[in-house]
């Protein structure tokens, strides 16, 4: 009886200890903490590669810079204007919503978005330090007929 005991108790210790070399889920690796502004830019043949920093273009003022956006578990989101607004009038935080779509490749941000970006994105990388978000625009330039480009937005921990 004494053996019984001790098999059982050794058996329920180890069924309750969680697996060391279990990775993060995506969604674990989402929301472990507020996301910022890393480098990004346009792919004009969409190649998977930045022609064209944001920052060289004037499409991303520096005032975004410092912004961040936190994911939820429960598929909400704030996007945060840091210290320096862009517009002193705007709130200092939006809600949004996400979801992973398509196999957990693309997230789906609704609302006012994360930097300025909403709708539907391809997940290029997702680490716990690393998320790297692609997205296919039409932009329309003066004198121009319509071209798709690339938007590639890399963001950090």
């Amino acid at each position: 009886m004494k053996y019984l005991a001790i098999v059982l108790l050794f058996g329920s210790l180890l069924s309750c200890k969680k697996k060391k070399d279990e990775p993060p889920t995506k969604t674990e690796m989402l929301t472990s903490s507020s996301w910022k502004y890393e480098s990004g830019g346009i792919d004009q043949d969409r190649n998977g590669t930045v022609d064209f920093t944001f920052e060289s273009t004037g499409l991303l003022q520096p005032c975004i810079l410092d912004n961040t956006g936190t994911f939820s578990s429960n598929g909400t989101g704030v996007a945060d204007e840091g210290a320096t607004k862009c517009n002193t009038t705007a709130a200092q935080t939006t809600a949004f919503t996400w979801n992973f779509q398509n196999n957990e490749t693309e997230l789906q941000v609704l609302g006012s978005g994360l930097f300025g970006l909403g709708g539907k994105f391809k997940i290029k990388e997702l680490t716990s330090t690393r998320l790297a978000l692609t997205k296919d625009t039409t932009v329309t330039l003066s004198g121009m007929p319509p071209t798709t480009v690339g938007l590639i937005v890399n963001l950090k921990h």
